[in-house]
């Protein structure tokens, strides 16, 4: 599975580089939640290497034995924090493009549910370490594609219509819209094997993780260069 691992994080430095480079030709034309959003990609990349890694090497590498009864031998409570930090900031990034009052007292609401319940859940259950959080993964799925679909709406309804291939935020909804509904079930699913020995599971598991996360960094790639191209900054 280290195969399927190493093509999600080149994916992932690429649209991170991609982003940067962005940065650097708009200079000042770039708005303050579209550079949040580039450095929200450079962690996920120190995140997926950080402890997607660790786990790994603290297993297989000598070096790295002297850690095998730390908590860095299990990276669950990592991803159950990337998780939910990971909702708020797509919620927020596409708040930003979201200008009726309606759709922001929804979305803040809806962010301040999902926070409590999340907490709730990681602090409250034995989750945090034991395995994936459904909660987190589930309603900030959900959450998301609130986000995505009220900044679809604000597009019709305005001459957005016209030039919507033009911004980013429409690459990155694209993206992130298509990652979340083709993995959501995988997480619904799991429930349901036993990881350790369903191994056609886990195979294909990875195989739609990682076409999921192609398809998605690509589109935040193309993003990033057509905008640049056609001078148009979000």
């Amino acid at each position: 599975m280290l195969y399927y691992q190493l093509i999600i994080n080149l994916v992932e430095i690429l649209a991170a580089i991609a982003g940067t480079i962005y940065l650097k030709k708009a200079e000042y034309r770039v708005s303050r939640m579209t550079r949040y959003f580039v450095y929200f990609l450079w962690l996920t990349v120190v995140n997926e290497i950080a402890f997607g890694w660790i786990p790994w090497l603290i297993k297989n590498v000598e070096g790295f034995k002297f850690l095998k009864n730390t908590f860095l031998l299990n990276n669950l409570w990592a991803y159950n924090i990337y998780v939910v930090v990971n909702a708020f900031f797509y919620v927020l990034y596409f708040k930003e493009n979201v200008k009726t009052k309606l759709g922001n007292q929804i979305l803040n609401v809806s962010l301040v549910c999902y926070l409590m319940c999340c907490f709730g859940d990681l602090i409250f259950t034995d989750v945090f370490f034991k395995g994936p959080s459904f909660v987190g993964h589930i309603l900030g799925s959900i959450l998301i594609f609130l986000g995505i679909m009220f900044y679809f709406y604000e597009i019709l309804k305005s001459d957005k219509i016209l030039s919507f291939h033009r911004e980013l935020p429409f690459y990155v909804a694209i993206g992130s819209l298509t990652l979340h509904l083709v993995v959501t079930p995988l997480f619904i699913y799991q429930e349901y094997f036993d990881l350790s020995k369903s191994t056609k599971f886990v195979e294909i598991r990875w195989i739609i993780l990682s076409c999921a996360n192609i398809f998605m960094y690509t589109c935040y790639i193309i993003g990033f260069i057509l905008c640049r191209k056609n001078k148009s900054y979000s």
